[in-house]
């Protein structure tokens, strides 16, 4: 239950009035132990099974059907008690070492570089029976889709920790050792600079995770008899001599829900530093309740074009599938399958299974525990882990059990 924090109604002496605002959060805690090769490692992350943050967020609204909103969401790392993380702070690399205040201008590879509120910071208008404008830092559209369809309770072993394989090995250019054992070309690795300033400053539309999330705009459609649709594209033009599509992107996201059925087709796509599509990555998933029991199905194809695509970095495909059970209000069960496969070279395979268990000790708060084992064929190096230890050995099995708490408030 979201705690409400009624501001005061107005500070006599500054004149000043507060909005009714609302403090929400998750706190998510993970400790996996993994291992391949006779070797084994155990670590803690915050990430792991769900995202821990905490964020606020006010409604506003204006009479006839017309309301103004916003959202500021700062993930949290638990051990530490920092914001962001490595993997979603707006770049990655280095902690921040310089003392300068960044900006969009100095945003740079040594990482010094604000990294609150980096899972959303937008301004959203809404009009009743048309939609709504969202403007500022908010979630990819089809990343939002894909772990609307997850195959897993939470990310480890499921369909959302394939998705993230397939698009890791983009942003961090590691598509080297990740998929197909080859250096990724530099159309894919830098895609992120900017042609016009030598890759010195960086469009929001890729700051921080850059598939998760864009800084741009999002229309979005009201729903129509259960259908809804998003549509979203980044800021156009960072610099007088950048391409007007240099370092931009778009996506959008189409969704049924009801009579028990959800289903998802999404698209995200990044251009390179020239203005021409670097990769791109299509989803079909859909999910089905009755009664106690829920089966969802998940396919992701990522792409790639132009010069990403030569002559060495291939794209690739996740499939995957998970069966749950409430065996009480309290108690469910999770079984899941899933295979990413190179789309070119396809003795480079990746297979996960995963059982998982969730249990309620209120509303509010669970526990959880799972296993999962992760078998790589020819050149895969990936782990069931979702931002876990992976492995370094070819044709390695990762296998891995886990156990963590967590809480929403």
């Amino acid at each position: 239950m979201k705690k409400t924090l009624v501001a005061l109604a107005s500070l006599a002496a500054l004149g000043t009035s507060f909005a009714q605002m609302t403090i929400y959060g998750n706190l998510d805690q993970t400790v996996v132990n993994s291992s391949q090769g006779g070797k084994s490692a155990t670590f803690t992350k915050s990430n792991s099974n769900a995202t821990s943050y905490w964020g606020i967020t006010s409604k506003e609204d204006m009479g006839g059907g017309l309301s103004a909103s916003f959202d500021l969401r700062s993930e949290i790392t638990l051990m530490t008690g920092q914001a962001a993380s490595s993997t979603t702070a707006v770049t990655t690399g280095a902690p921040p070492t310089s003392t300068t205040a960044a900006t969009q201008g100095n945003i740079t590879a040594a990482a010094d570089a604000p990294g609150f509120f980096n899972r959303g910071a937008y301004i959203k208008l809404e009009q009743a029976g048309i939609g709504s404008l969202t403007v500022g830092r908010q979630a990819d559209a089809w990343w939002a889709a894909q772990g609307e369809v997850n195959t897993t309770t939470g990310t480890n072993g499921g369909s959302a920790n394939l998705t993230a394989m397939q698009t890791n090995t983009i942003s961090s250019g590691s598509m080297t050792s990740k998929v197909n054992g080859t250096v990724a070309p530099a159309a894919l690795t830098n895609y992120m600079g900017s042609a016009g300033s030598s890759g010195a400053a960086v469009n929001p539309t890729n700051v921080g995770t850059t598939y998760a999330y864009m800084g741009g705009f999002a229309l979005a459609t009201p729903n129509i008899a259960g259908f809804t649709g998003t549509y979203q594209f980044g800021i156009p033009k960072m610099s007088y001599n950048d391409a007007g599509s240099a370092n931009n992107g778009a996506a959008w996201a189409i969704r049924y829900d009801g009579n028990g059925l959800s289903v998802r087709l999404a698209n995200t796509y990044k251009n390179d530093y020239a203005g021409n599509k670097a990769w791109s990555e299509d989803l079909m998933g859909a999910s089905y309740t009755t009664g106690p029991w829920k089966v969802s199905l998940v396919n992701n194809k990522m792409k790639l074009s132009g010069l990403a695509a030569t002559p060495n970095a291939n794209g690739t495909t996740s499939t995957g599938a998970g069966v749950f059970y409430n065996m009480s209000s309290a108690l469910t069960l999770n079984a899941a399958y899933g295979i990413l496969k190179d789309d070119v070279d396809s003795t480079n395979k990746f297979t996960q299974t995963s059982v998982n268990a969730v249990y309620k000790l209120s509303p509010r708060t669970s526990v959880y525990g799972g296993i999962a084992n992760g078998k790589n064929e020819g050149k895969m190096l990936q782990s069931p882990i979702y931002s876990g230890v992976g492995t370094d050995t070819a044709a390695a099995t990762v296998s891995a059990y886990f156990f963590g708490a967590r809480h929403t408030f």
